[in-house]
């Protein structure tokens, strides 16, 4: 709306220069009905256009009559706001090409504690983008007279013979300015700007004084006072090389990227008017930062329960700037009654090239669940690449050990070594509550090791989420699929439990117990499966900025064997939740009722954590 009243500011100017008359209240068809004393009344409004509807929606956007209709006023003030709105009306139809449209308006008389208040446009033919004379005082470079910048609005997108609406006039001009920064000259502004109503041809045109200011050359990232991180970090996140014709684009996106780290309270570029310190023509002009450090070192938690595990808190830890290359380290301990475990992650970033982190993650475990009873130890390091915007491999070595007991069988220690590679495709708008977009998880390794006898295996995974506007207000369906397998063995107890598959609960099949989903031996002990599919869907609403709304329907189930008939006998689940929306990500409380319920399953599940669902 504001760069709307713009234009309309701009083109009451415009009016003044070609003579345009402006009814107002006084004229026959604004003649205000006589006021009645101390009477207050409310603007019934009525807005007509009928060449062109568009008119009166946007007119509806900034009218005087429009923005105070609530607030009761006298007839004489009524009236003043219905003289104010015909200038603004006048001065919409202008910026929207018609130069010699008119506008009129009325009062009616009252109807009880309101008064009819008429608008209606007759815009008239619609002007035209003409002749846009672009003068350039300055000179461009000799390397650059191959491919020159933009000397003409034309190049900046506005098209001759265009509708002659004032914001596409002004969007030009501001694209002209940019595509010179853009292009070596960082100092490049619009002098002056005028414009041209042409009422013979009906042609808007304009002329335009374009100052480059000296060709300039990008240099080095040099940071005013103490640096928070190594001046190699910053240069890894560089965009540009130094000496070639300065970029303005590259170094906002530069300055976004900081921001996104986290690592900075704020970014910004130092010297005069963001580095436009006098330079001469050629010079390399370094790119000088203002960074003011956010606090490296977080300490928080969460509670959580659910139906499977009880009430549990979960504690962290975590330092984004732990050696000033801004690598991070974060520690986790959640607790439950039967499920306690410390990890630890750590990621530093830009290892022999900018587009590669070196991850490592370790911890240990203790669980107690009716599918086994486990202590383990487990190391990943790895390397993670970005393979492009929204593609992101990873490559990681993996060793685990400990004991584990399974459903009637003794304690039996094992050891796994594997290799695992990921592929993962990110193209969702927010990474806590997307509301558009999708993700592709891909996960394959080999793996040996020792548990009862040597083994050697091979485990595979697919996900899919998909989040879909529904075309109502703030209403968004997510979608979900997942499948996996593993190769090269008979049975599931052939392996450790951090190679099999297991269904139900919070994060998979909710309705149903943790791990209860798939294979059981005669005592209705859960006992893990080799092959995995679930499914699920949730229609998310959100009502305001803090509370929304879920119902969903997930389904799933285990295979005893990789090359079962996949996708057959899916246990279903249903319920709804509520979600109380924070800056970390949305608190979730949700119920689940299961629709295929065996003798010995709860009837309902509630759980209650951080973050969705998926």
């Amino acid at each position: 709306m504001k760069s709307l009243r713009v234009v309309i500011g701009l083109m009451a100017w415009l009016c003044g220069l070609g003579g345009c008359a402006l009814p107002g209240p006084a004229s026959k068809e604004a003649a205000p009905p006589r006021p009645a004393k101390d009477a207050v009344y409310l603007a019934a409004l009525d807005f007509r256009s009928p060449a062109d509807p568009a008119l009166a929606a946007r007119f509806n956007e900034v009218s005087r009559l429009a923005l105070m209709r609530d607030q009761p006023a006298d007839l004489a003030t009524l009236n003043q706001r219905l003289a104010v709105s015909l200038t603004e009306a006048q001065s919409l139809l202008r910026s929207q090409g018609y130069y010699e449209g008119r506008a009129f308006g009325r009062l009616g008389k009252p109807a009880g504690d309101t008064v009819p208040a008429t608008v209606t446009f007759s815009p008239g033919p619609r002007y035209k983008f003409g002749r846009a004379r672009v003068i350039l005082a300055g000179h461009i470079p000799a390397e650059l007279s191959a491919d020159p910048p933009p000397a003409d609005l034309a190049q900046a997108g506005l098209e001759p013979g265009a509708p002659a609406r004032a914001d596409d006039m002004l969007a030009a001009v501001e694209r002209l300015a940019g595509a010179w920064r853009n292009r070596g000259f960082p100092e490049a502004i619009i002098r002056n700007a005028r414009y041209f109503a042409n009422h013979e041809t009906r042609e808007l045109e304009a002329e335009i004084t374009l100052i480059p200011g000296p060709f300039t050359r990008m240099g080095p990232v040099l940071v005013s006072g103490a640096a928070p991180v190594d001046q190699s970090y910053l240069d890894a996140l560089k965009t540009w090389r130094d000496g070639q014709p300065w970029n303005q684009a590259l170094v906002e996106n530069y300055l976004n990227t900081l921001r996104r780290t986290g690592l900075f309270q704020s970014v910004d570029l130092a010297g005069p008017s963001a580095s436009r310190a006098a330079t001469d023509e050629g010079e390399t002009r370094p790119v000088r930062l203002a960074l003011k450090p956010a606090s490296a070192r977080t300490v928080g938690g969460q509670v959580n329960y659910d139906t499977d595990f009880g009430a549990g808190v979960k504690l962290y830890w975590e330092n984004r700037n732990l050696t000033g290359h801004g690598d991070r380290l974060r520690l986790d301990l959640p607790l439950w009654t039967d499920l306690q475990e410390f990890t630890a992650a750590y990621r530093y970033p830009f290892l022999f090239r900018p587009d590669q982190d070196f991850i490592a993650k370790g911890g240990l475990l203790h669980q107690d669940t009716a599918a086994y009873r486990l202590w383990s130890g487990s190391f990943s390091p790895g390397v993670e690449r970005r393979l492009s915007r929204h593609w992101r491999g990873a490559l990681a070595g993996y060793v685990e050990g400990g004991s584990l007991e399974d459903p009637g069988q003794t304690q039996e220690r094992f050891h796994v070594l594997g290799l695992p590679v990921t592929l993962n495709y990110d193209r969702t708008d927010d990474l806590l509550d997307p509301t558009l977009g999708a993700r592709l998880n891909l996960a394959a390794a080999p793996y040996a090791g020792d548990y009862h006898e040597d083994f050697r295996a091979y485990r595979g995974s697919l996900e899919g989420q998909a989040f879909l506007p529904l075309g109502l207000p703030r209403t968004v369906l997510a979608l979900r699929g997942l499948w996996g397998g593993i190769w090269g063995i008979d049975h599931s107890q052939d392996v450790p439990s951090s190679l099999r598959f297991y269904s139900g609960g919070s994060g998979s099949v909710r309705g149903y117990d943790y791990q209860s989903v798939g294979p059981h031996n005669d005592r209705r002990e859960p006992l893990g499966g080799l092959a995995q599919v679930e499914t699920g869907a949730e229609a998310r609403v959100r009502f305001n900025e803090t509370l929304g709304a879920v119902a969903f329907l997930d389904g799933g189930t285990v295979y005893a064997q990789a090359d079962d008939r996949l996708f057959q006998d899916l246990m279903w689940g249903t319920g709804a939740g509520l979600r109380y929306f924070t800056p970390v990500g949305p608190i979730r409380l949700d119920v689940a009722l299961p629709l295929d319920r065996r003798p010995g399953d709860s009837a309902w599940q509630l759980y209650l954590s951080l973050g969705q669902s998926f």
